[in-house]
């Protein structure tokens, strides 16, 4: 061979190595969900069983995962074409076990792996993908219907200005059972619907209809197909651990004694069924009064965020099959739809009075002094689809919060401050945390070691667990790593899990400072600069550099009345001005904010303890990064990673140096 063909040669088995590596016989694919309930005590492990298979051998396009190919067979003898000679033809003697792909890519574009192809393609544009690409070869055409693909290809095109999303359920199409949240190609269908304008031409529209090709083996197809139609698995939500009061029983004084002072998640039973909110929001409802205003949805997968209307992001989540779809995480409803604030604001003072901040003796809402406008972004409309949510994370800027679900239920998972959960891995500063990047990835790689993190010895550093359902509401304390899934009433069906898998998630949430935890955020606002968030993108917001001096310049100029009607400033026994409402749980914060930290999420680097050079900025990167949406750091998945042990974790793994909430700019709840 010559030099040039030796170089040729020796590249092409590197990069058939890569390939090899990229596509299967690696820690990167999450194990396939095969039932851990099959017990005597389970009478329907055959069912999870089948639930488990039905995901393997599901993929609409027939992909399966890469370590199948060892169980490739070659063709019959009654397959095999034979040559004038009567021996087999050279054509079937060169059978590869991976021919499909090794035929539909050929001798250039095979020594790729399949996440490197994925990359290329995503720099085609949708008329090519779809005339072009997924029609030159089997191989190509599963690769050219990545979801993802896509996916970004609307967003980069309509993800700012809105889009519209067909009605899944509209349609005379295949009655089959190949719409809905069984179908695959929602974006295809999407990109189709929107680049099409003309009435005439979307009536002749067709819905994608996947075809399953045999042959196709790979990780990289097949893992975000597992990650998202996985069976629930009865264990997963079976544990309720968060503790759980009625609310006839809970008062102001008890909750704040019991639950926020000592920074512990409690599940109020019944404090919102009375809502509005709750008793009217239906699908009906939400659509009358806020069907075309535009919400933003966004997703830790997704490259950019997107605008829908109410209907449309409803059609979208009864369409979706994305690992991990987008979000609504709304901030701005009360101004767009003044009626959905008026059907809980009155009703949370009225029956909650512990998170009234008119009335609450302890001090409630405290960033409240800043002005509607000023004070960093603290409320939130969520929806999405059952199985989104949120990955672990930990709520922005040290504040406590409170989440009640209106529509569907919410399966909660809390690690104690300080106590880092498997599969989670912050930077020792906080300001970045690598961890899967879906929900499902998560249960299915990390589950057993949760699992063993329940057994600690220590009682403190176990994880909670809880559901909570419409007309509960749930303290979320400050430090506390959370994790959130989305999951329907029929989830879980006679103990087995299934059901329609059509549906959507609404909850509401407010974030708060109160007395409990205002020394924290002082400290944190003096200390973490760049990792405060919820201002960074609204120009009449106070800003982070200033934040912490005007709110305390805030606190210390309200005045108590003796008649909020008349508004008459209170006097002391001299006659003299008395001291504002909040001067003395200001001074008593400011004394606590010096000794340290109160709750162990949060440690001081060197170069981040106030009064060192560097406590402004808390060395957390450049002063002038947007912080307003999560870094890549969040979105990377790690699970290689997370496959070995690593030095810097003690006791059950959690985190030497406890992580900070700094790298979240919010909260997906």
């Amino acid at each position: 061979l010559s030099t040039k063909q030796r170089r040729i040669r020796q590249l092409e088995k590197d990069a058939a190595r890569r390939t090899f590596n990229g596509n299967g016989m690696n820690d990167s694919l999450p194990p396939l969900p095969v039932t851990q309930d099959s017990n005597e005590g389970n009478d329907h492990a055959e069912e999870d069983d089948d639930a488990g298979f039905d995901t393997l051998f599901g993929h609409p396009y027939g992909a399966l995962p890469y370590g199948n190919i060892h169980f490739a067979s070659p063709p019959s003898f009654s397959d095999v074409s034979v040559a004038a000679d009567g021996q087999p033809s050279s054509l079937s003697s060169s059978w590869h076990p991976d021919k499909v792909r090794h035929d539909g890519l050929g001798p250039n574009l095979r020594q790729l792996n399949d996440e490197q192809l994925i990359t290329i393609l995503s720099f085609v544009d949708g008329p090519t993908l779809a005339s072009g690409i997924c029609c030159a070869s089997k191989f190509l055409y599963v690769a050219g219907h990545h979801e993802e693909l896509w996916r970004d290809l609307v967003l980069r095109r309509w993800g700012e200005v809105g889009f519209t999303v067909r009605d899944p359920h509209d349609s005379e199409e295949d009655d089959s059972g190949t719409l809905g949240r069984g179908a695959t190609g929602c974006w295809k269908d999407i990109y189709a619907w929107n680049h099409h304008p003309s009435d005439s031409t979307k009536a002749i529209i067709q819905r994608h209809s996947p075809i399953s090709i045999q042959g196709i083996y790979s990780d990289t197809f097949f893992r975000s197909w597992l990650c998202r139609s996985f069976a629930l698995q009865p264990s997963w939500l079976s544990t309720h651990t968060v503790s759980s009061i009625p609310h006839s029983e809970m008062t102001t004084e008890r909750f704040y004694k019991e639950y926020e002072e000592t920074n512990t998640p409690v599940l109020i039973k019944g404090a919102s069924k009375t809502w509005p909110a709750v008793q009217q929001w239906t699908r009906d409802y939400l659509l009358s009064v806020a069907s075309e205003k535009r919400f933003r949805a966004t997703s830790g997968a997704a490259p950019l965020p997107a605008q829908f209307t109410l209907a449309d992001y409803l059609n979208y989540c009864d369409s979706s099959t994305e690992e991990a779809p987008l979000y609504l995480f709304d901030r701005t409803f009360a101004t767009k739809c003044p009626q959905l604030l008026h059907d809980f604001d009155k009703s949370l003072k009225s029956t909650c009075g512990w998170w009234d901040g008119e009335t609450a003796e302890f001090g409630h809402d405290l960033f409240g002094v800043l002005g509607e406008g000023g004070r960093p972004d603290y409320q939130w409309l969520i929806v999405g689809p059952k199985r989104s949510g949120s990955c672990f994370h930990i709520d922005p800027n040290c504040t406590h919060a409170w989440n009640a679900p209106i529509i569907g239920r919410k399966r909660w998972i809390f690690y104690p401050p300080g106590v880092t959960p498997p599969g989670v891995f912050p930077s020792p500063n906080g300001d970045d945390v690598c961890m899967p990047i879906s929900i499902g990835e998560w249960f299915l790689t990390f589950w057993d070691q949760h699992v063993e993190r329940r057994k600690d010895p220590d009682v403190r550093r176990r994880p909670l667990e809880c559901t909570a359902c419409p007309g509960d509401v749930l303290f979320v304390p400050h430090g506390w790593w959370h994790m959130v899934m989305n999951i329907g009433d029929d989830d879980i069906v006679g103990g087995v899990a299934g059901g329609d898998e059509r549906g959507v998630s609404v909850a509401l949430t407010r974030n708060y400072v109160s007395g409990s935890n205002l020394s924290d955020v002082l400290r944190f606002l003096d200390s973490r600069v760049n990792q405060i968030s919820g201002c960074r993108d609204r120009g009449e917001a106070i800003q982070p550099d200033d934040l912490g001096r005007e709110f305390r310049k805030a606190l210390s100029e309200v005045k108590r009345c003796t008649s909020e009607s008349l508004g008459e400033e209170k006097k002391d026994d001299n006659g003299e001005e008395d001291k504002g409402r909040w001067t003395d749980l200001l001074e008593r914060a400011e004394r606590k904010a010096k000794e340290g930290w109160g709750c162990d999420a949060w440690v001081d680097l060197p170069s981040t303890c106030p009064g060192s050079g560097n406590a402004d900025k808390g060395n957390c990167g450049d002063p002038s990064e947007e912080k307003d949406e999560p870094k890549d750091g969040t979105k990377s998945s790690i699970l290689a990673r997370a496959k070995q042990s690593s030095s810097s974790t003690n006791g059950c793994g959690a985190s030497a140096i406890p992580a900070s909430s700094g790298s979240f700019s919010f909260s997906f709840l």
